[in-house]
């Protein structure tokens, strides 16, 4: 299970790595960019590696140091929010072969809930991909989540994580109870490769 973090609003320093371990994090996302991706995934990796997390660079397009990032052993997760996405096919394309050696995954809209996200056409350059599976946002209920991840991981084995908000929508990001996180997780387990909860700051699941 993953946990996305932003340094900028969350320090690391104020983070007990320790329980996010014992919570069952055994990854973390954490946000960087062009000009503090080196200070902030140092120490990141150094915190994480002493409790056995593992460590992603979570970017946006126009990071230009995928390839810096996969020296360091961490993974690179890319984030694209669009409805364009043949667009940035190319970059998803040149970050992939900069990352070998390292996990490479997307995080993107969810197909169906939100557009054409041309899944089949992204999911051969990368080792997973994350959907924004935030029902507080699409309403569609754990039901609705059920069958998406369901469907989905039939179409695309073992390329699906779900990601999961853990606040109430992004208009009310008064946290969710832990038990609503809880049977989210419950209902996309079975299909899913794992999940990443969105994010470590406005949650009850720490």
């Amino acid at each position: 299970m993953g946990y996305y973090i932003n340094p900028g609003v969350t320090p690391l320093s104020g983070i007990n790595f320790t329980s996010l371990k014992a919570a069952g994090i055994t990854d973390v996302y954490i946000r960087v960019s062009n000009d503090n991706y080196l200070p902030v995934l140092t120490e990141a990796q150094t915190r994480a590696d002493e409790v056995g997390i593992r460590t992603h660079a979570w970017v946006f397009p126009g990071f230009n140091h995928a390839s810096q990032v996969a020296q360091m052993k961490i993974g690179v997760h890319l984030d694209v929010e669009t409805y364009d996405m043949p667009s940035y096919l190319s970059q998803i394309k040149a970050m992939r072969e900069e990352t070998k050696g390292v996990t490479f995954s997307l995080c993107v809209k969810p197909e169906g809930w939100d557009g054409d996200q041309y899944y089949y056409m992204i999911a051969p350059y990368c080792d997973y991909i994350v959907p924004m599976l935030y029902i507080g946002d699409y309403d569609h209920g754990i039901t609705g989540l059920r069958n998406w991840a369901r469907t989905y991981s039939i179409i695309y084995p073992r390329k699906i994580v779900a990601g999961l908000q853990t606040y109430q929508s992004y208009q009310n990001t008064t946290p969710v109870m832990e038990s609503t996180v809880l049977s989210e997780i419950k209902a996309v387990q079975p299909s899913t490769r794992g999940v990443i909860l969105f994010r470590y700051g406005l949650s009850n699941f720490n």
